[in-house]
């Protein structure tokens, strides 16, 4: 299981601008991965297991391991550059098929 941890504090103005991008990042992403919200002044313990000393943050978990993080003020394309890597999957590679006039399918590309 893939997890997007976001540590933000609702007194800190980049957490507040960053967690409409993180939405942004996981509709793109839906059933890719979950989200866990932590406002860090209320769970300051999870935030201090992950070694997170301040919002905002992201952490990339699979298999409950760190696999990315990001600190400090992020855009959208900073996100997915950090965190796509780790779970984006590549296109197999496979020819497309397209039915012709004739009564076989013929490969293109």
């Amino acid at each position: 299981m893939i997890v997007l941890v976001f540590f933000a504090s609702r007194t800190c103005g980049h957490s507040r601008r960053m967690d409409s991008l993180v939405d942004h990042f996981m509709r793109a992403h839906r059933g890719e991965l979950k989200l866990a919200k932590v406002d860090i002044d209320e769970r300051g313990d999870l935030a201090a297991r992950f070694g997170v000393e301040g919002a905002p943050a992201l952490v990339l978990l699979s298999d409950m391991v760190e696999v990315a993080r990001l600190e400090g003020r992020q855009t959208l394309p900073s996100i997915r550059a950090a965190m796509e890597p780790h779970f984006v999957t590549e296109e197999l590679g496979m020819p497309e098929l397209v039915l012709t006039g004739e009564p076989q399918l013929q490969a293109i590309g």
